[in-house]
């Protein structure tokens, strides 16, 4: 299969080899280290205290940001990259500081960058303590945006109590997020979507999942945030085959698939409407549920087999697919 995200500039497998490279290399500075690199966050023990740290940007969205002259969405992703991924190891997101690299200094968009800092840090919970902002002529072209999130763990959740017969449910996504979107620009750079119709779409923040998955905490054995290599991510929760029956998502994804991009692809790249999945014990599913819905829409979507091998996903069209 060509790979339309490869030809965008974006090689999923090359990255992946990049990744467990660096992973190799800084594995020898460990010391405190109770968690490492390679799942969702990483997590250090100092004096019987579990401290939690990830860092993430809002990738190349900043570039539509820029395009359309809205920043205050991106500053919520931004926020939203890092905590959801604090929570997917059972962190509670405390604080965060904030990189904004600039060409030039430009006081509207880091007052609309640092709104949206702020209304991801309240919605989930968390106090912005400082950040850096950098000018950096020759380096940047417009702006970058990352953000590094400190939390707090009691009892970490990394799938070691995930066995089969444990049902999957999906929380629904606000959308694409912050990821793929260095193929989502080949579109519109292509004349294939349509940026006029899909501004507005294509910009919302990612959602934050703080909340609900705080919630049910002590009722899941694992979450997973959707987000770069979709659903293949959740390999670094267990290594049992999971079953996967996607409902129908919302309708930038079938557009985004209409414009060129090939049915597997989608499910490799976007989350296809899942934005974040817990790891629950079917006697607790309905209880989950029923605390997970009024903060965002989820329904079961999965299950854990007793064997190891494949993610096999049943898609909206009936098609079935395995990563």
């Amino acid at each position: 299969m060509v790979s339309e995200y490869k030809d965008a500039g974006v090689d999923l497998n090359k990255l992946k080899e990049i990744h467990r490279d660096i992973a190799s290399a800084i594995s020898s500075t460990y010391r405190r280290t109770v968690l490492g690199a390679g799942h969702y966050s990483g997590v250090v023990e100092i004096n019987g205290l579990k401290l939690a740290i990830h860092v993430d940007g809002v990738g190349t969205k900043v570039i539509l940001a820029k395009r359309a002259r809205k920043y205050r969405s991106v500053g919520i992703d931004c926020v939203a990259m890092n905590v959801n991924d604090l929570i997917s190891i059972g962190a509670k997101p405390i604080a965060l500081v904030d990189y904004i690299a600039m060409d030039q200094p430009s006081e509207e968009v880091i007052s609309e960058i640092v709104q949206g800092l702020v209304q991801g840090a309240k919605e989930s919970d968390t106090e912005i303590v400082g950040g850096e902002t950098a000018a950096m002529k020759d380096v940047v072209n417009g702006f970058d945006l990352s953000c590094t999130a400190l939390g707090v763990v009691d009892k970490l959740k990394t799938g070691e109590e995930v066995s089969p017969g444990d049902v999957i449910i999906g929380l629904a996504s606000n959308g694409v997020h912050a990821n793929g979107y260095s193929l989502v620009r080949k579109l519109l750079d292509e004349g294939k979507l349509s940026w006029k119709d899909w501004e507005e779409e294509l910009l919302k923040p990612t959602r934050i999942y703080v909340k609900p998955v705080l919630e049910v905490l002590e009722l899941i054995k694992a979450a997973g945030h959707i987000t770069g290599g979709s659903f293949s991510k959740l390999r670094r929760i267990t290594n049992y085959s999971l079953e996967l029956t996607l409902p129908d998502p919302p309708l930038i994804f079938k557009t985004i698939e209409q414009a060129g991009i090939s049915h597997e692809e989608m499910h490799r790249v976007f989350n296809m409407g899942i934005g974040m999945v817990v790891f629950v014990d079917r006697t607790n599913a309905e209880d989950v549920l029923r605390k997970l819905n009024p903060y965002v829409p989820s329904q079961i979507i999965g299950e854990v087999k007793d064997n190891v091998g494949q993610i096999k996903i049943t898609t909206y069209k009936s098609q079935v697919l395995y990563l």
